[in-house]
């Protein structure tokens, strides 16, 4: 087998690996936002193409945030079991009272000391002061509830 021809098949082997994992990547996006199971579009003929971009451009026309956003809170045994919100204050909504500082600007603060998508965010006592914990990216940010002052970057355990 020639060089050309081997890497052809290497080309092909990882384009359907990628194909793969884009429909598996849809499914789980769809099925978790309670959207209708899709389908398979194969089309006669195999056309693989044609029925990725029918996939495709059905998938631009669906806003699992809005629908998310819509349904809004059925109960409290639904919510133990869905994923926590990103930027979403989860544990010390008690607290949130004597916090001096937002939530958006304690994220703010975190993410001017790291990089990364915003996580989880809690209200807790730290060596004796409120912080927000942030998790950003691969760090947990503790930001002074009072100031705003970011009081450490750790990384995550």
């Amino acid at each position: 087998m020639t060089i050309g021809k081997r890497i052809y098949w290497v080309v092909a082997l990882v384009a359907v690996m990628a194909l793969a994992g884009a429909a598996a990547t849809l499914t789980a996006h769809l099925t978790s936002a309670g959207g209708p199971t899709p389908t398979p579009a194969v089309q006669a003929g195999g056309h693989q193409d044609e029925a990725d971009d029918a996939s495709e451009s059905a998938t631009k026309g669906s806003d699992t945030d809005a629908i998310e956003e819509q349904s809004g809170d059925q109960n409290d045994a639904d919510n133990a079991t869905k994923p926590q919100q990103s930027g979403v204050l989860d544990d010390g909504k008690d607290l949130l009272p004597d916090a001096q500082i937002t939530v958006d600007q304690a994220i703010a603060a975190a993410q001017s000391a790291a990089s990364g998508p915003v996580g989880e965010v809690d209200l807790e006592h730290y060596g004796g002061k409120l912080v927000f914990n942030v998790d950003v990216g691969d760090k947990d940010v503790k930001v002074d509830a009072q100031t705003g002052a970011v009081l450490s970057t750790d990384s995550k355990d």
